[in-house]
């Protein structure tokens, strides 16, 4: 297998191979990819290189890596909804949308544009879902003019995204209910390798953010099931605006929602998107049904 990397072509000076691959390829070190350029397995123009080699604007760079083990992955998603310029897919929990790190294949863009039968090899996906959040994801079918149209429409705020959060506890707040906190990286959270946490606070520090609770049902066993609408699209924003209130989400582990063992992730489903198509002017709703193990959280089974 051999990945390429275009660089774009207002890139500025050109820098070594090792720094270029280092600081757009960061699962590696600089001193591992200088060891894999030492063995042959990196090329610039299809070109093997050196440790002196130069990679700038316009440039190509490939390299074929070590025999590895990706992470395991969830690749059971299903295409709910598509037309001749879009599809939409359910994301199961434990699927990035995008390569990273060492899920070249195991990705729900790779699967869609290589694996899956027919292949869509043009696909583009308009958002994303974290790695363990499931439910709807947009797919352009073109990567270029369909993908822009379908992406001004998350730009311009024009889509409706409604999420299923399931919490511990039983959550009284009279509905709809506004949580308005700014959301901003948490400068506290331990360094390292440890996950990227964003806090939710009223000091106005951060970038504005705006979630709407519509709706809540109670169950027996102690959890509540929430109907979340953010109206803003900021990283980690349902997790960290539902801790701040006291309601992490349910197997939540960055944000306080582990203080039980029902379910392997956090249990928040993407549940629809509601636009209006831009090419045929009609309302459009799609809904991805609440997966089993967020039904098993409710349900105490």
């Amino acid at each position: 297998m051999i990945f390429t990397s275009k660089i774009p072509d207002n890139a500025g000076t050109p820098v070594a191979a090792a720094d270029y691959l280092s600081g757009r390829f960061t699962y590696h070190s600089k001193e591992e990819w200088k060891e894999l350029i030492r063995e042959g397995r990196v090329f610039v123009n299809n070109v093997r290189c050196d440790e002196e080699s130069l990679a700038g604007a316009g440039d190509t760079v490939a390299y074929e890596p070590r025999d590895f083990e990706e992470p395991a992955a969830n690749l059971s998603y299903s295409i709910i909804y598509e037309d001749e310029w879009m599809l939409c897919v359910n994301k199961p929990g434990n699927l990035l949308v995008h390569r990273a790190g060492k899920s070249f294949r195991n990705n729900l863009v790779y699967q869609l544009r290589h694996i899956h039968a027919p292949p869509y090899p043009n696909c583009h996906p308009i958002h994303r879902l974290d790695r363990d959040t499931s439910g709807t994801v947009l797919f352009a079918k073109n990567a270029g003019y369909g993908a822009a149209v379908l992406g001004n429409l998350f730009r311009d705020n024009l889509v409706i995204k409604r999420y299923a959060a399931a919490v511990r506890g039983c959550f009284d707040i009279e509905t709809p209910f506004c949580i308005d906190k700014p959301i901003a990286p948490d400068s506290s959270a331990a360094a390292g390798n440890a996950p990227c946490r964003f806090m939710a606070d009223e000091s106005g520090n951060g970038k504005p953010a705006c979630t709407v609770i519509e709706g809540t049902r109670r169950f027996n066993n102690g959890y509540s099931l929430l109907t979340v609408r953010p109206l803003t699209g900021r990283t980690h924003q349902i997790r960290a605006h539902l801790a701040s209130i006291g309601f992490p989400v349910a197997g939540d582990s960055v944000y306080g929602g582990d203080s039980d063992n029902n379910i392997r992730r956090q249990a928040l489903h993407c549940e629809s998107l509601s636009f209006i198509h831009p090419y045929t002017n009609i309302e459009c709703t799609i809904t991805a049904p609440l997966p089993d193990d967020i039904i098993t959280v409710i349900d105490g089974v």
